[in-house]
Order: structure tokens, then C-alpha cells, then sequence
């Protein structure tokens, strides 16, 4: 490692610590006699920080620096712990970020910022993003020491966050960042297929599916090779290959029983009662749905949504009712699902002008949140109460609609073309 770079890790190492501390740049000065300009000057790498400067300003800000620390066996660690991510290894993966945790004093060292890194991806993975601002505060400090590795996971950790919060545009922005500096990690390459399905850029997805099932063979990521085919089945879903979908689901259902593996089986499940939901099968939508382990049901809202969809078109009203009763009644409930329920509740009630608005501002906002799954999952409703209601230029629209998504790969290329409403 040069002095320059050197000079540039410490001061980002030291500005990172005080910026923590809170700690004014004035007492960091008044400390070591030295005016502010000189502080700054050590903060930007521009001077460098002998150990006793070092050593006071880590004194100054509380903290004793480790000389020890091996930063490049913390840059192996993180990507042994992406590793494990990519493989679905979470026991593993785990332990490995508690044993970083539970040695506090590597963030007071050369390795400063891979600490931070570790720290990331277990909040972002774990879905616990109560105090990701403050990370990302940190690590932005120093995010110019990383190496092209450090910096493509670190992109791919914050796609992986909007992509939870299902903020599918800004995702892309991140993902895109992140395969620029790694074009071969698996992780990278599968959360791209995953948002490009959400998106409707089914073109994408199935090439970054493609090159993701590479990489899983070569790799022996056996684990993730399953929720890859999960992705592939669900391409064939959105493009009404039905057929090869539940061929596909079928078979990862017989091996989810295999390993006894409940996440994996909730997954195939799901596609497999939307699968059956669209093709109008809704006696098999109803074993499917069945065989799903309650606490799954009770927090996943397309699920609640399937269930409350096959009830109505079972013509099972009071049970559509109570779901729909129960669903309402969570504080929580995104808009979408809420405009959802509330359409199909007027429908039993026969107030067709009604639901046809609640259901219709249900694609605008999966549309606009660049959702194209759930807006064609919107659109087939919408066919069949526009065939109810005889809204024939409604129902033109629809297949026009319809046959724009499947014609075209890129979500806003449909957004500026069509526009958010259905006129």
C-alpha cells in the first residue's frame, strides 16, 4: 500500500472516528496545538498522521487505535461473508458477523471501513435498517479506500435495500453501480434477474437468470441454484407459460421436502397459487395456499391477496369478506393492497364504478413504484370486470396494455409510452 494511500485510508479512518464522536474539529486542533487547516489537511490525507498524532486524536475522540488488525484478512472476510450470503448459508454467514461484532476494537483500526461493511450487510440482509443511515454515513467517509469487490458489494447491499423496500427504480441505479466493479459475483447478477422481473423487463432477466445459474454451477451454490429456477418459473408465470412454470415449481416443491426446507417451499408454493389463481384453477390454488406454514400467510400480502382472489372467484363472499376485514385492520397496509381490497369488497357489494377506481388506481401505483408484476396481476382483473360491465374501449385498452408489456423489456419505456392512467 503507498504512503499516499496510506495518507488518505488514516485521515478517512480519523475524520470517520471524530464525525462518530461528534467531536468538533476545534478541539481536535486545540488538543494537538495545531491550528484547524492542519486537522483538515490530516483528515484529507493531504498530510500525513504520525502514530502520536494518531494516538492523540484517537485519545481526544475517547478511543485507542489497534495497529494490529490485518485489513486485507478483513477484506477476505467480507467477501467470506458475501460468500455465505450467496449461498443461502445464514447460520454460517451469522455466526462470522457476530464474532466481527463482538470484537469492537477492529473499528478503531486499518480496518475501519470493512467493519462498518460487515456491519451493513448483516443489517441490509437481516432486514434490520434501524441504524443502515449511520453505517452508510460512515462508510461514505472512507468508501475510497475499498476495492472494486468492497464497492460492488457495497452497491449490491444497498440495491438488496430498496429492493426490500420495494423501491424497484432506485434499486436498478444501485445494482448497475455495483456490477460495474464486479460483472462475475452471483449475488450482483441474481438481484439484477430478481428486479428486472419486477420491473417487466423480462428480456433482462432472463439473460442476468442466464449468467446467474452459470456462475451457481461453477461456484456448487447449490442453496441459491433453487431460488434461481424459482425466478426462472416465475419469468414463465409473467409470460403465460404456465406449463413450464409449474414443471419447474413442481419438482423444487419435491426437493424443498427433501431438505426439509420451509423458506424454500413457502417460495414455490406462492408461485405455484398464483400460477394456478391466473389460469382460473382454483380448486389446486386452494391445496397450494394450504399447504403454506401460517406464519407466512399472516405476513405476506400477496399471499393474503391470492387468498382473498380465489375466495371471491369461488364465489365465496363471506370468506372474501372476513379476509378482507382482517387485512383492512392492519395500520400497516401499503395503499396498493389497501385500494386492492377495498375494490374487490365493492364488487360483493355490487358497486361496480367504485371498484373499477379503487383497482384501476392499484396499476397506477404499481406502475408507477415500477412494479410490472403486480400491474399485469391488476390488469387481469380489470379484463374481466371491464367483460362484466361491457366497458368495451376499456377492454381494448387492457389488451393493448397487455400486449405493450410483453412486447417490450424496459419498465418506463412502457411508463412514458402509455402513461399512468387508463383513460
Amino acid at each position: 500500500m503507498s504512503n499516499n494511500i496510506n495518507r488518505s485510508l488514516i485521515g478517512n479512518i480519523l475524520k470517520s472516528i471524530r464525525v462518530e464522536k461528534n467531536i468538533p474539529m476545534k478541539k481536535i486542533a486545540s488538543a494537538l496545538k495545531v491550528s484547524e487547516s492542519t486537522v483538515s489537511q490530516i483528515e484529507t490525507g493531504k498530510n500525513s498522521a504520525t502514530k502520536e498524532k494518531i494516538n492523540e486524536i484517537c485519545h481526544v475522540c475517547g478511543c485507542s487505535f489497534d495497529y494490529k488488525t490485518d485489513r486485507e484478512k478483513m477484506i477476505d472476510l467480507v467477501l467470506y461473508i458475501y460468500a455465505q450470503y450467496s449461498n443461502l448459508s445464514t447460520d454460517e454467514m451469522n455466526s462470522t458477523i457476530e464474532e466481527v461484532k463482538n470484537n469492537s476494537f477492529i473499528s478503531c483500526s486499518y480496518a475501519r471501513f470493512e467493519y462498518y461493511l460487515i456491519l451493513y450487510m448483516d443489517n441490509i440482509v437481516n432486514k434490520n435498517i434501524s441504524n443502515v443511515e449511520f453505517i452508510e454515513k460512515m462508510i461514505e467517509i472512507g468508501i475510497n479506500s475499498f476495492t472494486n469487490n468492497e464497492l460492488a458489494i457495497y452497491y449490491d447491499m444497498q440495491g438488496l435495500k430498496y429492493i426490500y423496500s420495494k423501491n424497484s427504480i432506485k434499486a436498478v441505479k444501485f445494482l448497475e453501480k455495483s456490477i460495474s466493479f464486479n460483472s462475475n459475483f452471483l449475488m450482483n447478477n441474481y438481484h439484477h434477474c430478481t428486479i428486472y422481473l419486477n420491473l417487466g423487463y423480462y428480456n433482462l432477466a432472463q439473460i442476468f437468470i442466464n449468467k446467474s445459474l452459470k456462475i451457481a454451477l461453477e461456484d456448487v451454490m447449490i442453496e441459491r441454484l433453487f431460488h434461481l429456477l424459482l425466478n426462472q418459473a416465475s419469468l414463465y408465470i409473467n409470460t403465460l407459460q404456465y406449463q413450464e412454470a409449474d414443471r419447474i415449481n413442481l419438482k423444487l416443491l419435491e426437493e424443498s421436502y427433501v431438505r426439509n426446507d420451509l423458506f424454500l417451499r413457502y417460495c414455490v408454493l406462492s408461485n405455484l397459487t398464483l400460477s394456478s389463481l391466473l389460469k382460473k384453477d382454483f380448486n389446486n390454488g386452494f391445496v397450494y395456499i394450504g399447504m403454506i406454514d401460517q406464519k407466512y400467510l399472516n405476513d405476506d400480502y400477496d399471499l393474503i391477496l391470492y387468498q382473498i382472489m380465489l375466495y371471491f372467484f369461488s364465489n365465496d363472499y363471506i370468506s372474501t369478506k372476513n379476509h378482507i376485514r382482517k387485512a383492512l385492520g392492519n395500520t400497516s397496509i401499503s395503499s396498493y393492497y389497501k385500494n386492492f381490497f377495498q375494490g374487490i369488497k365493492y364488487l360483493m357489494d355490487n358497486k361496480f364504478i367504485k371498484a373499477i377506481e379503487r383497482i384501476e388506481s392499484c396499476y397506477n401505483l404499481a406502475l408507477t413504484a415500477g412494479e410490472v408484476d403486480r400491474a399485469m396481476l391488476v390488469l387481469k382483473l380489470l379484463n374481466e370486470l371491464y367483460l362484466d360491465c361491457r366497458l368495451q374501449n376499456k377492454l381494448r385498452k387492457v389488451k393493448e396494455l397487455q400486449e405493450k408489456f410483453y412486447k417490450m423489456s424496459y419498465a418506463n419505456q412502457i411508463i412514458e409510452d402509455i402513461g399512468l392512467k387508463l383513460n
